[in-house]
């Protein structure tokens, strides 16, 4: 499910109005924009009672890098709205009665923009971030012998470059 919204080809927005905890911090970070109000707390804590987050590690080694991923997971510690923030996993702090107008502000904002020159902003990153992290690997950026590698060929290529060039210049 994380995979299918880091992939999903349209904008997305989270109104976090609460605690985003373990699964739920992945669900409110991973989208395009977070709004979150002063309130709101962040958390993986899994570790604290016995798991470890390995999926929502991937997307958060992407978001905040590997020194903090691994203060966050190893800690299971809480961050407060400002805190997330100033990491990168929110995008704006807002007051809890502008949570829901502010998103919807934002969303008018994007469907003013071209749907296919959005579409290729996002996938200008990889699929799935940090390929190969979680299979006996210390760099997230190489991978192992293991991991997936994607299936390259001229024809592929066109195929991708044709799927998101703007109309016109295809």
């Amino acid at each position: 499910m994380l995979r299918a919204l880091y992939d999903f080809p349209k904008p997305m927005i989270a109104a976090v109005n609460g605690p985003a905890i373990a699964g739920g911090m992945s669900l409110a970070t991973i989208p395009d924009f977070t709004l979150a109000v002063p309130e709101a707390k962040f958390g993986l804590n899994e570790v604290r009672i016995g798991f470890a987050p390995a999926l929502a590690a991937t997307f958060l080694l992407r978001q905040v890098g590997e020194k903090r991923t691994r203060e966050l997971l190893l800690t299971g510690r809480m961050l407060k709205a400002q805190e997330a923030l100033q990491m990168g996993l929110v995008t704006e702090i807002v007051a809890p009665e502008e949570l829901m107008q502010s998103a919807r502000a934002l969303a008018q904002t994007l469907l003013q923009n071209s749907p296919q020159a959005m579409l290729t902003v996002k996938r200008c990153w990889p699929s799935t971030p940090a390929a190969g992290w979680m299979k006996n690997s210390r760099t997230p950026s190489r991978p192992t012998r293991n991991s997936a590698r994607p299936k390259t060929s001229k024809k592929a290529f066109k195929h991708a470059s044709n799927a998101v060039a703007p109309t016109g210049l295809a």
